[in-house]
């Protein structure tokens, strides 16, 4: 059983590994892109074949027919609802804030100014001299030097009257405002920023600005005469000193106008049904152009949209069927070999829509048993053809103007084609698929066609049309399928079964040769297949790839274990020429495998049935050498890949535990689940399996696979426990 030691590195491990149900979401994408582009083709095309003559017009062409709305009609005027909008933006008022930090600094600056000045005349006498106070403010020092003839009494009334009028102008505001922010002429000011939701609202014009700010202090004197003669004394020094602190907050004011601009409704033109759109020789107007835009637009839209929500559906659909019924499309030469099919059969399909016009409905014509016979061939996965043939269906019912007969005939004849071959037969059932293809065929035709009242002479005509179409599907899948697991180099299941027949002259060499690594090969093909049919993975293909595993030893046998009778031919060998003999069987039996042509997916296994894992036995021994020479693990690994199927994954572990137990000393039933579970784990704790995509379950059903298999492969050495009752 799992340790919690285990369980905590597998979770650590799902971060990183690749769900199944990911390459069900890149199939179904990817697949939803194709069909869109096929299906929109065919929409357009039919689109523009039927377009009215009204819609070729442009504005400013000269009508030569009249145009009347068959319908009531309306849109949107996007040029209208964008002037609105505009307007709509321009009256909401700009929010201004008045900064304090800006009069308080205005004014630390006025307080400064007069205490360079002085309390007293004598004392202003010396400062009109000081270089730091013409220096800093020159325009002040002359405005006092022009009041020089006044009394300090006066003069410093003056300057007190002054301070008050800056601080009562710069708490006012004093605004730089943009005249075309504003059409309605208001705006909003807050004068206390922590508080911005209070906003007092004023005219523009009644603003204190940098241009109007002599008139405004001359308008604060009306209120609070100053002395006689002095109010240009004022008016000079408070325009010296003050300072714009009334700024527009450009984010609160956006905010207001997006509000408006979400709320504003958009502007729509309505024409009633009959409305005579165009007149014959008048010329085309904006407003008409924009109607017949519209139009344009109109039919896009259900053009475009009515074929990617309807695909959107069916594609949902199959992603839930697949996930229901656990449908995966394996790795991503599989995902791509099915989605070049698919698109291949929907072009013949969109061809066939458009250009043949076949009344009893021409699902019937269309090659869609032989289609899925051999996509369940090629993915060796009937889930998936019976999958896609619904789909296709649900296609048919949305291409063909007899949308339920077609979706029946489409689904039955695709069901049949993935269903009438079974999972480990000879090329020669194909042949005899195509007789039941017929029967079955013909049967589903008749019984759809008196389902949906046909004709009887129709229900003959396509019946007799479906059973050629099932005959012709047995002869073509005989003829395509080799040629297509040539150019795809795929591993079919009548190519699996082909290569393992234990006389192809690869494997009669190797029992000739090697005949420990023959039988090693066939046990670890007897626990590999199991073991996958087990977890639902291809029991075939880890079989056949067990076979071939090791042919990379045929050549050098004496040098491995299982083949040696006698001397050991490593006793002779450092530890790093040995390890190299060793590893070197995996690129020679890649070599030999491509020499054979074997299928990909057995290549695969060829190549990652050791992984990257060490090899122990030389690693140690290395270690222990006279001198103590330090090795390094990595000069003691196997090259890889790490196995990236469950099959392969599979393969490494029977592979591994096959071995090890041949090599072990008498066990209990008990030590030899624990010693199984063990050799797991360590391929586990190694990552060795971390590219694959076994679950922590699957692997305990390995281990109980394996288990069963070994006790019965070794029971002369398994030791039962005893009852102790007897």
């Amino acid at each position: 059983m799992p340790t919690k030691t285990t369980i905590s590195l597998w979770r650590k491990r799902l971060a990183t590994r690749i769900p199944v149900a990911r390459n069900v979401w890149i199939s179904v994408v990817v697949g939803w892109l194709l069909a869109s582009l096929v299906l929109i083709g065919v929409e357009q095309t039919r689109f523009l074949l039927s377009r009215e003559r009204a819609l070729k017009y442009e504005e400013g062409d000269l009508v030569t027919d009249d145009f009347y709305l068959d319908r009531d009609f309306s849109f949107i005027d996007v040029e209208a609802t964008k002037k609105v909008v505009d307007l709509n933006r321009r009256l909401i008022p700009p929010i201004y804030f008045v900064r304090s930090e800006i009069t308080d600094s205005v004014l630390e600056r006025y307080g400064r100014f007069v205490s360079l000045l002085g309390p007293s005349i004598s004392e202003r006498s010396d400062a009109e001299n000081k270089p730091a106070l013409r220096a800093e403010f020159p325009g002040a020092a002359n405005v006092i030097e022009e009041g020089v003839s006044r009394s300090e009494v006066e003069l410093n009334k003056l300057l007190k009257i002054t301070e008050d009028t800056l601080q009562l102008i710069q708490a006012g505001g004093i605004f730089k405002v943009d005249k075309s922010a504003s059409v309605s002429g208001i705006i909003e000011v807050v004068y206390n920023e922590t508080l911005p939701e209070r906003r007092v609202r004023l005219a523009r014009d009644s603003l204190t600005v940098p241009g109007n700010l002599p008139e405004k202090i001359r308008a604060v004197e009306e209120l609070e005469p100053f002395p006689s003669g002095d109010v240009e004394f004022v008016v000079a020094m408070v325009s010296y000193f003050a300072e714009p602190n009334g700024y527009l907050n450009v984010e609160l004011t956006e905010k207001n106008r997006d509000e408006v601009e979400e709320a504003t409704k958009l502007v729509t033109i309505s024409y009633p049904k009959g409305t005579k759109l165009l007149v014959a020789g008048t010329v085309v107007s904006e407003q008409q152009y924009r109607a017949l835009e519209a139009l344009r637009s109109r039919r896009d839209y259900h053009a475009f949209i009515d074929p990617l929500l309807y695909l959107a559906f069916i594609f949902v659909l199959g992603l839930v069927i697949a996930r229901t019924f656990n449908v995966s499309l394996g790795n991503a030469k599989t995902r791509w070999m099915y989605i070049i099919l698919c698109g291949k059969y929907l072009l013949l399909s969109s061809v066939f829509s458009a250009l043949i016009e076949f009344q009893n409905g021409i699902s019937v014509i269309m090659p869609t048993a032989l289609f899925t016979l051999l996509l369940a061939q090629l993915l060796r996965d009937r889930r998936v053809a019976v999958l896609t043939s619904i789909l296709m269906g649900c296609l048919f019912f949305f291409l063909t103007s007899n949308g339920s007969y077609d979706f029946l005939i489409t689904m039955s004849a695709g069901i049949s084609g993935a269903l009438v071959v079974g999972k480990r037969e000879t090329r020669t059932s194909l042949l005899k698929a195509g007789p039941r293809l017929a029967l079955i065929m013909a049967i589903t035709t008749i019984l759809a066609g008196l389902l949906f009242g046909k004709p009887m002479k129709a229900i003959f005509i396509t019946s007799a049309y479906s059973a050629s179409n099932g005959l012709l599907t047995g002869i073509l899948s005989l003829a395509f399928l080799p040629l297509l697991e040539h150019v795809l180099n795929t591993a079919t299941t009548f190519r699996l079964m082909e290569l393992s027949d234990q006389n192809i002259p690869i494997l009669k060499r190797m029992r000739l040769r090697a005949p420990g690594t023959y039988i090693h090969s066939h046990n670890v093909a007897h626990l590999a297949e199991t073991a996958c049919d087990a977890i639902g993975a291809d029991g075939l293909l880890a079989r056949v790839g067990a076979y071939y595993h090791d042919v990379g030893k045929i050549d050098q046998a004496e040098y491995f274990v299982e083949n040696q009778t006698g001397e050991n031919r490593h006793d002779d060998l450092k530890a790093t020429l040995s390890v190299a003999v060793i590893k070197s069987h995996v690129k020679i039996g890649m070599e030999k495998g491509r020499e054979l042509r074997l299928p990909d997916e057995v290549l695969a296994i060829i190549e990652q049935h050791h992984g990257t894992s060490v090899i122990r036995y030389f690693y140690d021994r290395a270690l222990n050498a006279e001198g103590n020479v330090e090795a390094s693990p990595n000069d003691f690994s196997y090259g890889g890949p790490k196995p990236a199927s469950r099959e392969a994954a599979v393969v490494m572990l029977a592979d591994y535990a096959e071995a090890s137990t041949r090599a072990s000393k008498r066990l209990t039933l008990a030590k030899l689940e624990k010693y199984v579970w063990d050799l797991i784990m360590e391929r586990f704790r190694t990552e060795e399996l971390s590219e694959c995509e076994l679950t922590l379950r699957e692997l305990e059903v390995i281990k109980n696979t394996f288990v069963s298999v070994l006790t019965g492969h070794f029971h002369t050495r398994i030791e039962y426990p005893r009852d102790k009752g007897a």
